[in-house]
């Protein structure tokens, strides 16, 4: 504990900083780096140099893989975005029922297929404005609605042909993106699995939001 007590102020300081206001938490990524230098550089004084520039080498390649792909999901996004595609596909599947389980079941298929081909951000921006009023009219808690669309739209981080989290996985780990692709079948079934879960049973997420008066 006593010679570890500088990398465990890490969190500390970056999260008190992010939400006491002090710093974004983009700004956080940067304060975290420094912080780490300085801690490595001078008070473990194991950080060498040249492991810096080998650190940085290996993030700018695994992070430029992981842009390329970022920037050919956005373009496809936007095409997306100009001929209203999601929005007609969220009306048609939300008009077919009034069932509330069979809406989450079509609601969370719509979202899978999304995140497969669409950035996070774009598809949150396209489909919350259709998908929110629709869900709260049939009695949806919209803190529930948005944590199940997080949780759903985060598995497409994890598949083909988007999947920015299996070329991250590659670049680290050094097996080829057909290898990892090859693996991912139980964990996906099992990040859906939970999905559904929760989507039917919205205890599990408003439990704690319910214990802060939300």
């Amino acid at each position: 504990m006593r010679r570890g007590v500088w990398s465990i102020l890490a969190p500390f300081l970056i999260l008190g900083g992010i939400y006491s206001g002090i710093f974004t938490p983009t700004e956080s990524a940067v304060v975290a780096i420094f912080y780490s230098l300085f801690v490595g550089f001078f008070l473990h004084k194991e950080l060498k140099f040249k492991n810096v520039l080998k650190s940085l080498t290996t993030t700018t390649w695994i992070t430029g893989r992981v842009l390329l792909i970022l920037f050919a999901a956005t373009v496809f996004g936007r095409l997306l975005i100009e001929q209203r595609i999601p929005v007609h596909v969220a009306d048609a599947l939300l008009s077919v029922t009034d069932n509330m389980y069979l809406v989450w079941a079509l609601t969370i298929m719509l979202l899978l297929f999304i995140g497969m081909f669409m950035e996070t951000l774009a598809a949150i921006m396209i489909i919350v404005p259709v998908l929110l009023p629709i869900m709260y009219m049939l009695g949806a808690d919209p803190t529930h609605v948005g944590i199940v669309v997080i949780c759903t739209l985060s598995i497409g981080f994890a598949t083909p042909p988007l999947g920015e989290n299996i070329f991250v996985a590659s670049g680290i780990g050094g097996s080829s993106v057909e290898q990892i692709t090859s693996r991912i079948h139980p964990f996906v079934f099992a990040s859906v699995l939970g999905v559904f879960v929760i989507a039917f049973f919205p205890q599990l997420t408003l439990w704690l939001p319910s214990l802060v008066g939300s």
